[in-house]
């Protein structure tokens, strides 16, 4: 009633044997599978016998042809082992990113203070903490410490900003005299690192008012490559705190509409404004983000307040009723260094916008605005967002730690 565990054992590798000839079949040699069928011939056979020893032995036989039927492969050692690890690792880290969660860094200063862009200030060196400070501000604010000096007289030839990797921009300057000094921040946070009021300065010394340089653009560059630069001129000092890297919920809108009041990110493709100015100064076409302030369908104006400062404050009316999302109305308090709404662009005093509802087309329109009202270029600059703009919700806020707004994004 009960069999022995080793004629248990012979039986399933009887099976096992004839699975493996069906599965590699296309594998092995005739002459393998000759073998194979043959040495399963005697395992039956002596299965039948009864015998122990017999059966024991031509299961160990069976077993070793199995084995060495199909030719092995050399073992891998422990960094081939490391580097397939590694490379699994990409493949399902840019699977997440494409289906997932995309990671984005912050660039600029429009959704402050819910988000924080890559900012430069001014601070002379001798005034920089010690070195263990700054090592530990770098891993809590993303901080960067800059200090840009000419070796040589000389001019500058190029100042060009590019990323290295995924995350982390960087910005080079290039001299006449061969100097060539790549930093770790964008090329707009480094002129407010004091780099364009001294670069202004030097201009106006040859006699051209050009007032602080806050973008690099090819007619500033043709100016700066006239301006002497003397040997020792320090140019930028300070530091650039690193953009808020967020991670986009990409999943979300395949199953649900995206919601008025929640920060949004999108692409530029087809927003002419916003090409033309990436083309003037040699950008990419890039990804914006901004609150959600109205939808397909919608009809957008801004009202008076009624707080005397900032001048021309506004309030979001949505379909002739006051928005009432928690973000807009955070943005409306003037607390917590929040400003409200300006009037500007389309959204004028006594003008209206109305988006289109265009289903199943990928362009109904949405309306998109920084928190930064005062400093941001929005819809109301340059117009709607079309759906096929639409990348997802900004879902959490991963680093810097020290900016304040590590956690889900509100």
């Amino acid at each position: 009633m009960f069999k022995p565990k080793w004629k248990k054992q012979a039986k399933l590798l009887l099976k096992g044997a004839k699975k493996f000839i069906n599965y590699k079949r296309d594998l092995l040699s005739d002459d393998r599978i000759d073998e194979i069928i043959a040495r399963r011939a005697d395992l039956k056979k002596a299965l039948k016998s009864g015998d122990k020893e017999t059966i024991t032995e031509a299961a160990k036989l069976l077993e070793k042809t199995c084995d060495q039927a199909l030719p092995h492969n050399k073992p891998t050692n422990a960094f081939q082992e490391n580097i397939e690890v590694f490379f699994v690792a990409i493949v399902v880290a840019l699977g997440i990113r494409a289906y997932f969660l995309q990671p984005f860094r912050i660039p600029t200063n429009s959704m402050y203070p819910t988000l924080n862009g890559l900012v430069g200030k001014h601070l002379a060196k001798d005034k920089w903490p010690a070195l263990p400070v700054r090592l530990a501000q770098m891993v809590t604010h993303g901080r960067s410490y800059i200090d840009l000096k000419a070796d040589k007289n000389s001019y500058i030839t190029d100042i060009k900003e590019g990323t290295l990797g995924i995350f982390l921009t960087r910005t080079t300057v290039t001299f006449s005299s061969g100097q060539k000094v790549t930093l770790s921040c964008s090329a707009s946070s480094l002129l407010q690192t004091g780099m364009g009021k001294k670069l202004a300065q030097l201009a106006q010394n040859q006699g051209i008012m050009i007032g602080d340089i806050q973008q690099i653009h090819p007619q500033v560059m043709q100016i700066l490559r006239r301006i002497p630069i003397p040997a020792g001129t320090i140019l930028a000092e300070g530091y650039v705190d690193s953009g808020d890297l967020i991670l986009v919920d990409k999943v979300s809108w395949h199953f649900t509409r995206p919601v008025n009041g929640e920060v949004i990110v999108f692409d530029t493709r087809g927003i002419k404004k916003i090409e033309a100015e990436n083309r003037k100064y040699h950008r990419p076409n890039s990804h914006y983000i901004k609150r959600l302030i109205g939808s397909p369908g919608d009809t957008i104006h801004l009202e008076p307040s009624g707080y005397p400062s900032p001048p021309d404050n506004a309030i979001i009316v949505r379909n002739g009723q006051a928005a009432q999302e928690p973000g807009i109305l955070r943005v409306q308090s003037h607390k917590d260094g929040y400003h409200g709404y300006s009037f500007m662009g389309y959204l004028q005093r006594g003008k209206s916008v109305t988006l289109k509802s265009r289903p199943n087309t990928g362009k109904s329109e949405y309306w998109a605005m920084g928190d930064n009202s005062y400093h941001s270029s929005d819809s109301r600059d340059w117009g709607t967002v079309k759906e096929y703009n639409l990348v997802g919700p900004a879902f959490f806020s991963l680093w810097p730690f020290g900016s304040g707004h590590w956690g889900i994004i509100r």
